[in-house]
């Protein structure tokens, strides 16, 4: 089951057409597809929970017909699953729609996040975003996040996870100094950012320099000129 403990603050002047757009895709009619259709990428429900499907192998073995086999993750968890399927089984397909908000500010275990087109304020947990707590801590005031929203029968419309973008640009806060002889090669150095967080970053990069971080691997990728 997904969360539901989320909040969405929407301006009075989107209400009516927030809502309207919420019932349509609650209201979307859902189906079931053979497992031997079902693409890479989909989204199925299976022993109660969202998967995305990440691979398929289909395979055949004589008397016992064809066998498809799956790799899915658990789109609340990120757990990863190996399944095998009959040819002839069927799974619902569920409809998953990723959105980009704001970063606002953090209260707590809660995030606060603004759509930037409607200004609707939606409240989402830190538990719920793809990266863990490391991807967390590179959070900054007015970055893009993007929420992937998924659709069940049960539960509608909710919010699944988010996730922060793959770079970001940073500004350095602080820098401390290596001492002693520089070695050969690229000597790095540790640099405190804006939004708090810690990155090694090569001798040259100084205080008030803005650089291009990958945040998936927390690596600095060049400095911005």
């Amino acid at each position: 089951m997904l969360r539901s403990t989320y909040m969405i603050r929407p301006r009075a002047s989107f209400l009516f057409s927030q809502q309207q757009r919420l019932l349509d895709l609650s209201s979307k009619r859902f189906y079931k597809m053979s497992v031997g259709t079902i693409k890479k990428g989909q989204v199925v429900q299976f022993k109660n929970k969202a998967w995305k499907v990440l691979n398929r192998d289909h395979s055949s073995s004589g008397r016992g017909g064809a066998v498809i086999k799956m790799e899915i993750q658990d789109i609340k968890t990120m757990a990863k699953s190996n399944e095998r399927f009959k040819s002839n089984d069927t799974l619902e397909i569920l409809n998953l729609q990723e959105e980009t908000y704001q970063y606002l500010y953090s209260e707590g275990a809660q995030l606060h996040l603004l759509h930037p087109e409607t200004f609707d304020e939606i409240i989402l947990t830190k538990d719920m975003c793809e990266g863990g707590e490391r991807a967390v801590s590179m959070l900054e005031d007015g970055m893009p996040i993007s929420i992937s929203f998924l659709t069940t029968p049960e539960e509608g419309r909710q919010p699944a996870l988010f996730k922060l973008p793959a770079n970001h640009v940073f500004t350095v806060g602080s820098v401390v100094e290596r001492a002693g002889q520089a070695a050969k090669g690229t000597v790095y150095k540790t640099a405190s950012l804006s939004n708090g967080a810690k990155l090694q970053v090569p001798e040259f990069v100084h205080e008030g320099d803005r650089i291009l971080v990958d945040i998936e691997n927390m690596k600095y990728m060049k400095r911005e000129l």
